[in-house]
């Protein structure tokens, strides 16, 4: 009985199918998960809550910020577009709404994943073929932010999901489109402004246009619901909220573990307490060396136009910059899923035929590093791999390592044929 299903299965055209059979098994890991918490009581979805939480003050005219929606720490941190497009599922008993948004997680998941591997087969691998080996990899080795993610209900795999697709567009030559998509995620978390640059310094000036024009229309919509006062008393709040959520980008100690990830973090501890004060000034000034170092790599092959010389530079750059995110800004561990598309190259150099002897010595820690469920795998000494921001150090190192292999691999054109 154990092997007549799969036999079964392997006699469809549709199991057979890439990449079917990666969604079957982490989408069935995905229900599992939402019936164990379920049944144990821990189906909570507190991020969600809060967004539902959102969506019911737009209903009920309640305030929007500055108030908890959940537990005492649900504050608000988001446009009030974001609150009004939560109203239908607020309109709904809350485990049904949540329930809805566990499932639209999974699928983002599994739909970005599905074309994160074709983008870096295509475009940044010069057409390799599909492989399930790296494609399973990847989702073991993300699968504690993904269980984190479904478990507290963010949105962070929807604006992964928005980004990858905006990407997609781009290379395509879609920029209007891709705009959309873009203008979309930085009005939902304005940390996404980093991909401005680098659109102005390839010269995709359709796509930065219309992004701005998405995003001055969200910024404008919920006034037709709220009133023009209102909306922009609304505004004002999300602006402050903001701006109090990023207070201190550099942790020393103490209970607030918020930039413990950061890469200011992880170079002020190790290096710079012996010569300098934390201070917002010291991670300006990081934050300068670090877009200086990526203008310049992305100036290193640039025509006269703007357009990259090598057609594999664009979206590895975009790519970089969107995994670059959670090590720059004030997050939780979830959001480090930005990181996927980069660990997927890095994967697929590593499980080649031409892998340099070096590369599993340096790729395997910092995989255990970024995805390594401390916490529940170490015990008490998870407290400490925690307190030295592990996990930031762990992410900012595949970036490091992916851009030492894109210089190493330097693909060439992009391939005429179409990737699974």
């Amino acid at each position: 009985m154990g092997t007549l299903v799969p036999h079964f299965l392997s006699h469809l055209s549709i199991w057979n199918r890439y990449p079917v059979r990666f969604f079957v098994v982490f989408g069935a890991l995905a229900v599992l998960l939402f019936v164990a918490e379920t049944l144990n009581g821990r189906a909570e979805l507190n991020d969600f809550r809060v967004y539902f939480g959102a969506g019911q003050a737009v209903l009920h005219g309640a305030p929007l910020y500055g108030v908890a929606h959940g537990l005492d720490s649900g504050l608000f941190k988001y446009a009030p577009l974001l609150a009004l497009i939560h109203t239908p599922l607020a309109a709904l008993p809350y485990p049904l709404a949540a329930a809805i948004h566990y499932l639209l997680i999974t699928l983002a998941f599994l739909d970005a994943l599905r074309r994160i591997d074709r983008l870096v087969r295509a475009h940044l691998l010069q057409g390799a073929p599909a492989r399930y080996a790296p494609l399973f990899l990847l989702g073991l080795v993300v699968v504690v932010h993904l269980h984190r993610e479904l478990h507290l209900g963010n949105i962070n795999l929807f604006l992964l999901w928005l980004l990858v697709v905006g990407l997609e567009q781009l290379v395509q030559g879609r920029d209007h489109w891709a705009g959309v998509l873009i203008g979309v995620a930085i009005l939902t978390k304005p940390h996404f402004l980093v991909l401005a640059p680098l659109l102005v310094l390839r010269g995709r000036w359709q796509a930065l246009t219309m992004a701005g024009v998405v995003i001055g229309i969200g910024l404008m919509i919920p006034a037709l619901i709220l009133g023009w006062s209102a909306n922009t008393e609304a505004l004002m709040d999300w602006g402050r909220t903001m701006a109090e959520h990023n207070t201190s980008l550099i942790y020393t100690e103490g209970d607030d573990r918020r930039a413990i990830n950061t890469i200011y973090s992880a170079l002020y501890r190790s290096v710079l307490h012996l010569f300098l004060p934390a201070s917002a000034a010291v991670a300006y000034g990081i934050l300068a060396v670090i877009a200086g170092s990526f203008g310049l790599f992305v100036l290193s092959d640039r025509r006269p136009d703007g357009c990259a010389r090598n057609p594999a530079r664009f979206p590895f750059e975009y790519l970089l910059l969107v995994g670059l995110v959670p090590s720059i800004t004030l997050t939780d561990t979830q959001h480090f899923l930005l990181v996927t598309p980069v660990l997927c190259f890095v994967l697929y150099h590593l499980l080649s035929r031409r892998t340099p002897a070096w590369l599993p010595f340096v790729a395997i820690p910092l995989f255990l590093l970024y995805g390594g469920n401390w916490e529940d795998a170490l015990g008490p000494i998870s407290d400490r791999l925690i307190q030295a921001g592990m996990l930031g150090i762990g992410a900012f190192g595949i970036l490091l390592l992916a851009v030492l292999l894109f210089l190493r691999s330097n693909p060439g054109r992009i391939p005429s044929s179409n990737p699974t």
